[in-house]
C-alpha cells in the first residue's frame, strides 16, 4: 500500500491506483468526460487535470498512477484554467443536437461542465427540462432558445414561456444550423426569427453575423458558403 495526499486528505491505496481512484475513495469529486459517448476516449478528455504539487506538473487523474507520498491538488486557479480550455476544444468538435441526443430529458455531463467552468456554446434548448411534446417549438411558438447562450437553466421552459434570448447568441455556425433545422421543421419561418432577433441580439456585436449565418441557412447554403 502507498500513502498519498489529495486535497490534504491522506488515503492508502495500491501500487498502480489513479490518482481518480484514489480521489473517489476520499469522497473527492474530479470531474471526467473520459467515458463520454462519441466525445473522447480514456485519458484524451483532459477535463480531469490535476496538479502535482512537488512538480507542478498538471496530468489527467484517471491515467495518472499514484506514488508513495504523492500530494495533489484537484481545483486551483491553474487547474480550473486547463479544465476550461479542454472543454471549449471538445465544443470546437463535438456536434451539438441536443434534440436527438440520447440524454434528452436526462443529465448532460458537458452542459453542466460547461456552466460550471462558464463556457459557451451550447444552447439554451440543451437545459430544457421538457421532453420534446412538449416543445413549445412543436406547437409553433417561436422559441429563441435554440439559438440562445444556455447557463439560464431553462427557466422560460419551467414557465411554460417562449425563450425571448435574453442571454444573448449563439454565434457557433453548427449550432445555429441545427436551429435553423429545427424552426423549418416546426413551420417557423425566416421572417418571425429575424424579426424577434432584435430584442436582446441587436446590441450583440456578434449580431450581424447571426443575422446572416440564419439567413444563409433558412435560404438552404451549406456551412462553408454561409461562414466564408
Amino acid at each position: 500500500m502507498v500513502k498519498v495526499v489529495i486535497d490534504g486528505k491522506e488515503v492508502e491505496v495500491e501500487p498502480g491506483t489513479t490518482i481518480l481512484e484514489a480521489a473517489e475513495r476520499l469522497g473527492i469529486k474530479i470531474p471526467t468526460l473520459c467515458y463520454y459517448p462519441g466525445v473522447f476516449g480514456e485519458a484524451t478528455c483532459r477535463v480531469c487535470v490535476v496538479e502535482i504539487v512537488k512538480s507542478g506538473k498538471i496530468v489527467p487523474s484517471c491515467a495518472f498512477p499514484v506514488s508513495e507520498g504523492l500530494v495533489v491538488e484537484t481545483d486551483n486557479d491553474r487547474i480550473r484554467e486547463n479544465r476550461r480550455l479542454a472543454l471549449e476544444v471538445i465544443l470546437a468538435i463535438h456536434k451539438i443536437k441536443c434534440q436527438s441526443c440520447p440524454r434528452k430529458g436526462g443529465y448532460c455531463e458537458l452542459l453542466e461542465l460547461c456552466r460550471e467552468y462558464g463556457v459557451e456554446g451550447i444552447p439554451v434548448c440543451a437545459e430544457c427540462p421538457l421532453h420534446e411534446d412538449d416543445c413549445l417549438l412543436v406547437k409553433g411558438e417561436l422559441c429563441l432558445g435554440p439559438l440562445t447562450v444556455s447557463g439560464c437553466g431553462g427557466i422560460c421552459m419551467y414557465e411554460r414561456r417562449v425563450c425571448e434570448g435574453c442571454r444573448g447568441p449563439v454565434t457557433r455556425s453548427d449550432v445555429i444550423e441545427e436551429a435553423v433545422k429545427l424552426y423549418m421543421r416546426y413551420g417557423i419561418n425566416l421572417d418571425r426569427v429575424l424579426a424577434k432577433l432584435g430584442k436582446y441580439y441587436s446590441s450583440s456585436p456578434q449580431y450581424d453575423r447571426v443575422v446572416k449565418l440564419i439567413t444563409g441557412f433558412f435560404q438552404g447554403k451549406s456551412k462553408e458558403v454561409v461562414d466564408s
